[in-house]
């Protein structure tokens, strides 16, 4: 009501449509914002959705998105990928992504029931360790390269929780039940020498007639002949050799360093194993002309004894029954694990890459942390053998 110089006057009451109208306005407000909320909060419902619980252990599906934008952000910078490869990986990421989720959830939820913890300053260690093998001196510079990476600090450390923790439950319930005696690595030894042998190596060198140097393949082959036998009868190489090198005939002497028969051409390695040591072969013709080999050493071939070979055995055979009884124990801790699934059609079939692992496979997924010798960590117990050779 406006304000007059006139004497105030009782106001006119409202219309009753007017006051209908006045208790509708906040009714059609409310509805509106129901309206313009409902898909936010739908999309926030979806993103809680729980698509994965295994025992008392939730995946939802924003953590599945998560991590998956973290897998794809890693395929796409990784620069020994062709595009082919990237676009391989990214095809299978999500069922992929979910098998190994599927595992974590188990050997986590495994932790809690042996209340297996991982501390703040394990972390640290592992970080620090990630720091030193990336040469990353500062704080700074790894939060840049995480972000570079589409990654928070939090999200590396929490990954670095995950990851410690399922280490210790496979380092107590696989690994610590591994063992290896010495009678065993000696039975592998005489069982598998060939795997300890080393081949008969050759210090070859040698001199090539140059294709077309002579114009014809007859003419060539007659001054390799030549060359050879002037060798044979003694005398300095270089010397010999110098003055065809010089007018671009031959090559210079060519030192071949030590070789293996399956290093060379069939014709060469034939040529060459038939030498004594500082003979010189005759003329082959191969790649390039016509060649003269010198035999300049000769190491035979020899069994690498036991206790050369004992740590090397070691590690080989806990690395394959590792590999056997990681499988067994996940297919165990998965047969008596409660599992509800409501997955991302992307990653439904997940199950199914269980049958395409070998024990091999499912090794090279859990192995250890990288040490600062750049060398990766055993997770199973310490096994010193000593022994004398057999």
């Amino acid at each position: 009501m406006k304000k007059t110089s006139e004497s105030p006057r009782q106001a006119p009451r409202p219309h009753r449509h007017a006051v209908a109208a006045t208790f509708r306005a906040p009714v059609a407000l409310c509805a509106a914002l129901c309206c313009f909320l409902a898909p936010a909060a739908s999309a926030a419902e979806e993103l809680n959705r729980i698509v994965l619980r295994v025992n008392d252990e939730i995946l939802t599906l924003h953590d599945y998105e998560q991590r998956k934008s973290q897998e794809i952000t890693a395929v796409l910078s990784d620069s020994r990928l062709s595009s082919g490869q990237r676009q391989e990986r990214l095809s299978r990421l999500g069922p992929e992504l979910m098998h190994a989720i599927f595992r974590e959830l188990l050997l986590v939820s495994r932790s809690k029931q042996l209340a297996i913890t991982v501390s703040e300053a394990e972390i640290d260690e592992t970080v620090r360790e990630i720091q030193k093998r990336q040469g990353i001196a500062t704080t700074a510079e790894l939060m840049q390269a995480l972000a570079s990476a589409g990654m928070t600090m939090e999200q590396l450390r929490e990954n670095m929780r995950r990851d410690l923790t399922w280490q210790k439950v496979i380092g107590r319930e696989v690994s610590a039940q591994i063992e290896v005696g010495e009678e065993e690595l000696r039975a592998h030894y005489r069982n598998h020498a060939d795997d300890y042998r080393i081949p008969e190596r050759r210090w070859l060198k040698e001199i090539i007639v140059r294709e077309g140097s002579e114009g014809d393949g007859d003419g060539e082959r007659r001054l390799a002949e030549e060359i050879r036998d002037q060798l044979a009868a003694g005398g300095e190489i270089e010397e010999i050799v110098e003055p065809y090198h010089s007018s671009g005939i031959t090559t210079g002497l060519i030192d071949l360093d030590w070789l293996r028969f399956e290093d060379l051409e069939p014709s060469l390695a034939e040529a060459a194993w038939a030498l004594q040591p500082g003979e010189y072969s005759p003329p082959i013709e191969a790649r390039g002309g016509y060649h003269i080999l010198h035999l300049a050493g000769l190491r035979e071939a020899k069994l690498r004894p036991f206790s050369e070979v004992q740590e090397e055995i070691l590690y080989r055979e806990r690395d394959r029954r590792f590999a056997k009884e990681l499988r067994s124990y996940l297919a165990k801790l998965e047969r008596n694990a409660y599992v509800r699934e409501n997955l991302p059609p992307e990653a439904a079939d997940y199950r199914s890459l269980a049958g395409e692992y070998t024990p091999e496979d499912e090794l090279e997924l859990f192995r250890g942390p990288v040490t600062e010798t750049g060398e990766e960590e055993d997770i199973s117990a310490e096994d010193n053998v000593s022994s004398e050779d057999p």
